[in-house]
């Protein structure tokens, strides 16, 4: 039988996307930068001025505790200066956080997204006292907004008082901690999250939203406002059998296979039973502006569930959209035998530092490929840390935070930086086996293995 050019066409991508449900088309490594200006941090933000990175808030130690015996997030642990950070010179600055800003601003877990010059702050959990005193603590009902360029010049410039580039107001709509702050269109999405009062006692415990607030953000001058808010709330019922009711979970920009954007909830905690969950959640927006969320119960995510390093890359050639996560804390683990398995109540998820990259392929299916053990972290790392795409690789038009796979050449690319978040001794930690806050930047290498 005759094939014509269109049948050979077809079947070489129908080829295509089989081979793509065997493993993706590049693999990554990550390698210590030459040079190490960065401080210990997990649970930042982060914005970029260029090739200098603004950094403000988090936490200057290792994971939390949940014991009665010790305090969970003592002040003395909290990120009280905002840093500039240039990786190729090797150099860092930094100024103080003014009072005025001072509680919110030096919190853990606020939601950010950097829109042009301005980076949004949302929440964030802390204390407004400097004695630890249980009722200080609280999630800041706050909306802040700096001007980034403005600040980071300043703080190279040596300005102490840095207060004039930052504005910030009081909405309890924005009392969240651990959720994630992203845009579609003109739409702000605060995605999920909790409201936490008084000192941390667990992870189940905690008002969770329960919910995917919709929002825009006004400039006047300085000033930011909120307009056209919008809550989601599950159609199906809340509270801790809602599939909404999580935190810490990995909330990244993606292309559909339709090509249109949209955003993805990978993970998250926790479950009624303290675990993790693992169907994504799809978050969408028409070009009328409307909103659909749909809970894919078709795939469980097996690795990487809290919150950690992001790679995102999208290939028009095979209309793949790709999230790589880095380590974190995770259901699965590779055991001694190099066997990918289930955590058990001896090993309950555990810090990990396995690469896994998922895949939504054309046809509308999520892969996971967990890479080897041979191909992993160096350390148990990247919970609450950052990925940072370098500003000459070639973004997807649109989506600032997903690099074009495309055009990345043949063989091997620095497409960016990995950095901060929680460096752990033992998959499970202990008082032997302590975590801190990385203070390592790590260069990211992403291997194109297409012919």
């Amino acid at each position: 039988m005759r094939m014509t050019f269109q049948s050979i066409c077809t079947a070489a991508f129908l080829l295509s996307v089989n081979a793509l449900a065997q493993q993706p088309p590049f693999q990554v490594r990550v390698a210590p930068a030459a040079t190490q200006p960065a401080p210990p941090l997990q649970s930042f933000t982060i914005a970029t001025d260029a090739d200098k990175w603004l950094l403000i808030g988090g936490r200057t130690n290792g994971f939390h505790r949940t014991s009665t015996r010790e305090a969970t997030f003592p002040t003395a642990d909290s990120n009280q200066d905002v840093y500039v950070i240039d990786v190729a010179l090797g150099r860092a600055w930094k100024a103080p956080i003014p009072q005025e800003f001072l509680y919110q601003l030096r919190s853990t877990n606020m939601e950010y997204y950097q829109d042009g010059n301005i980076l949004y702050l949302v929440g964030g959990y802390g204390a407004t006292c400097n004695d630890d005193k249980p009722e200080c603590y609280v999630t800041f009902p706050n909306l802040t907004a700096i001007r980034v360029h403005e600040l980071v010049s300043a703080i190279i410039a040596g300005e102490k008082d840095i207060s004039s580039y930052i504005t910030s107001i009081k909405d309890d709509r924005m009392r969240v901690t651990g959720g994630e702050l992203l845009k579609l269109g003109d739409n702000f999405y605060l995605v999920f999250g909790q409201d936490f009062e008084g000192v941390y006692k667990g992870g189940i415990t905690g008002h969770y939203t329960d919910q995917v607030r919709r929002f825009k953000i006004n400039m006047n001058g300085n000033t930011p406002s909120i307009s056209s808010y919008q809550a989601f709330n599950d159609p199906n019922g809340g509270d801790v059998d809602s599939q909404y009711h999580r935190r810490d979970m990995n909330v990244v920009e993606a292309i559909r296979p339709n090509s249109a954007s949209g955003l993805t909830v990978y993970g998250g905690v926790f479950t009624k039973t303290a675990g993790a969950w693992t169907n994504p959640i799809y978050i969408d927006q028409d070009t009328a502006g409307n909103t659909k969320i749909t809970v894919d119960a078709g795939f469980s995510q097996k690795m990487s569930q809290y919150n950690c390093v992001h790679l995102l890359m999208f290939s028009q050639r095979y209309q793949t959209m790709y999230t790589t996560l880095f380590g974190g804390i995770s259901l699965y683990y590779y055991n001694k035998d190099g066997k990918l398995v289930p955590s058990n109540i001896d090993n309950y998820m555990p810090f990990i530092n396995t690469i896994t990259t998922l895949g939504r392929l054309s046809d509308g299916r999520t892969m996971e490929w967990p890479q080897s053990p041979s191909q992993a972290l160096p350390e148990l790392m990247g919970a609450n840390g950052v990925f940072v795409p370098s500003p000459t690789i070639p973004r997807m038009p649109g989506n600032p935070d997903v690099l074009n796979l495309d055009a990345l050449p043949k063989g091997e690319t620095l497409v960016g930086y990995l950095y901060g978040g929680i460096h752990a001794m033992a998959p499970q930690i202990s008082f032997i086996n302590p975590s801190y806050a990385d203070s390592t930047i790590y260069g990211v290498y992403v291997t194109n293995t297409v012919p």
